[in-house]
């Protein structure tokens, strides 16, 4: 019984990985087919774990609706600020 209770104990941590290693394959293969309830544990879990940068983040996104408001302004015509900064996307052409 000793034996079985110290085997026990060295595979514990072991099993834990392992789960959360499952448990995260699963979380992105809901989230890629948008399923609501992978995005609710996104949004569950970002609230015990902020962005460390958030504060970058949001300053990085004033400065972009700054310039397409600029460029608007200056040209006139609509420019789609969601599809012109894709994750990504190169603007430069490269």
């Amino acid at each position: 019984m000793d034996i079985l209770i110290t085997l026990l104990h060295v595979i514990t941590p072991w099993l834990c990985f392992v789960t959360l290693i499952y448990l995260c394959i699963k979380m992105v293969g809901l989230a890629k087919n948008r399923k609501a309830g992978a995005i609710a544990f996104g949004l569950f879990f970002q609230m015990f774990l902020p962005d460390p940068k958030a504060e970058t983040t949001i300053k990085a996104v004033v400065e972009r609706k700054q310039e397409v408001k600029k460029q608007q302004d200056e040209n006139g015509d609509l420019i789609d600020p969601v599809s012109d900064c894709e994750v990504g996307d190169k603007s430069d052409g490269q």
